[in-house]
């Protein structure tokens, strides 16, 4: 692709490169673009003002879906005399962990596939005039498996975990508004009222969902027959052992003192949590499904 100015080409550009950069509760992914001015580039034409639009190409005859603007690190004006040959330019797009997890989602597991539209100013002999052209560009699995390592950082395991939703008459709503409250909490750094919420959320979906005597009898299958156990069974074990585990947030010691929960045990009980609600909506999905078709029949 290629800018060009009253019938003259002033510059080609080509994506040399891809990388990602680690931050604070946001990473940057990287496109290095390489400008070449063609010694046949009409003089005095200046290039200012760049931008990058990215957008990810999904599904064959689907509209690309936007991912955000890329800036560039540095101001760059380009002259079509200049004697540097290529210039080069670094332009960076903010990703926030949501748009990662969307961006995985939306990939598939496959390449990732960029649209890229790239725009500037052209000031030259005949005045000011707008640069639009577009190119593609396709980061095969091994590439971008390394930008992925590069955006994530070394120090985390970023897993997306969505928070269930369901309509505000659904009987899991108390449930579901008690884990949406409980990831508040989380982003305050309230890890102990996250705990008492985690918990209260378990209890209010075992409850809702009329489960509640199966995940007893689940309790005392474990200590019999843990073998024989179904996943579901497993599952019901997983929800009396989040109950278990923050049991404490509601007691003192012997000394009166309550028992510290950390950013970690906050972190794995609210995943667990929202897990474990998410499964028993989707029961309660499913057995509304099955019920609506029996009923046709």
């Amino acid at each position: 692709m290629s800018f060009s100015y009253n019938g003259y080409s002033v510059a080609d550009i080509e994506v040399t490169g891809v990388f990602g950069r680690a931050g604070v509760g946001v990473s940057l992914l990287c496109l290095c673009i390489a400008f070449h001015v063609p010694e046949t580039a009409l003089a005095e034409v200046r290039l200012r003002n760049f931008q990058l639009r990215i957008n990810v190409e999904g599904d064959a005859g689907k509209v690309p879906s936007f991912l955000g603007f890329a800036e560039p690190e540095i101001p760059l004006e380009l002259a079509t005399r200049s004697g540097q040959n290529p210039r080069r330019l670094i332009f960076e797009l903010p990703l926030a962990e949501g748009q990662l997890f969307a961006l995985e989602k939306l990939r598939g597991g496959d390449d990732l596939h960029l649209k890229l539209r790239f725009t500037a100013l052209a000031d030259g002999p005949n005045g000011a005039w707008p640069q639009q052209d577009e190119i593609s560009h396709r980061l095969n699995l091994s590439e971008w498996s390394k930008v992925l390592k590069e955006l994530q950082g070394p120090e985390y395991m970023v897993i997306g975990i969505p928070l269930p939703k369901c309509a505000q008459d659904h009987v899991l709503t108390e449930a579901v508004g008690r884990i949406r409250r409980a990831h508040a909490h989380l982003v305050d750094g309230r890890f102990d009222a996250v705990v008492s919420e985690c918990r209260l959320a378990v209890e209010s979906a075992a409850l809702a969902t009329g489960e509640k005597s199966a995940i007893d009898a689940t309790a005392q299958k474990l200590k019999s027959a843990k073998r024989d156990m179904t996943k579901l069974e497993r599952e019901f074990s997983l929800m009396e052992a989040v109950r278990h585990y923050t049991q404490l947030a509601h007691h003192v010691d012997d000394r009166g003192a309550a028992e510290y929960y950390s950013r970690d045990d906050a972190n794995m009980l609210l995943a667990t949590a929202a897990a474990l609600v998410s499964s028993s909506l989707a029961r309660l999905q499913s057995s509304e499904i099955h019920g609506l078709s029996a009923a046709k029949v």
